[in-house]
């Protein structure tokens, strides 16, 4: 998996749903977080009465080294798994780890309240391994869109795939939103984003952007 430290939260998150549910509880992430030094996986979840089936958010997520593609995939769904591109050479091209939590990472009200109190407070400036506790809070807040899969996508593996120079980062989020995809930067992957634009077509943007400089 091009991801790992992502997989490796919300494996957190899925034991976490998975132990709440058999006690007659269901869970909601309010932030999730990874630090490289350690490394350090931290996870806050909200504990909720009553059962929530939680089919969309608890499942298996598979990536086609083949195409870059990455895919999630509910239990009724296991023996239908497959990437179907026309890239695939052999069948050991998709990589399928599971079962995890498929839904967000985080809840973005709860996080926007912590940025207002991180800014009242006088914490906002504080930095952590080169990054500010704003900018932090800021990109999290952007990752908590329901629309985003998961995983991210790397700028050098996009540019590889591409066969050009990579895109700046902001330009090519830019240029993803203006087609409508959802897209943000990743707290978890540097140099990467977290979109669910097909990568065929982020492609063919950083394509785009590199002709149009």
């Amino acid at each position: 998996m091009p991801y790992p430290n992502e997989i490796g939260l919300r494996m957190v998150i899925g034991g976490a749903a998975r132990e709440a549910a058999l006690l007659g509880f269901h869970i909601t992430p309010i932030f999730s977080y990874f630090a490289y030094h350690g490394p350090i996986y931290r996870v806050m979840v909200q504990l909720c009465n009553g059962k929530d089936d939680g089919i969309s958010n608890y499942g298996f997520v598979c990536h086609c080294k083949s195409c870059g593609q990455s895919q999630t995939f509910r239990f009724d769904e296991l023996g239908q798994i497959s990437c179907g591109c026309p890239d695939r050479t052999d069948v050991d091209s998709v990589t399928v780890v599971g079962p995890l939590w498929t839904g967000p990472l985080h809840d973005a009200s709860f996080l926007t309240k912590m940025l207002s109190l991180a800014n009242e407070w006088g914490w906002a400036n504080t930095i952590e391994n080169g990054v500010t506790l704003e900018k932090l809070l800021s990109m999290m807040i952007e990752e908590s869109d329901p629309r985003l899969p998961p995983g991210y996508i790397r700028l050098d593996e996009i540019s590889r795939r591409a066969k050009v120079n990579s895109p700046p980062l902001g330009t090519l989020i830019n240029s993803l939103r203006k087609e409508g995809f959802s897209a943000c930067r990743s707290h978890i992957g540097a140099n990467a984003i977290k979109t669910n634009c097909p990568i065929a077509s982020c492609i063919n943007i950083a394509r785009e952007i590199r002709n149009l400089r």
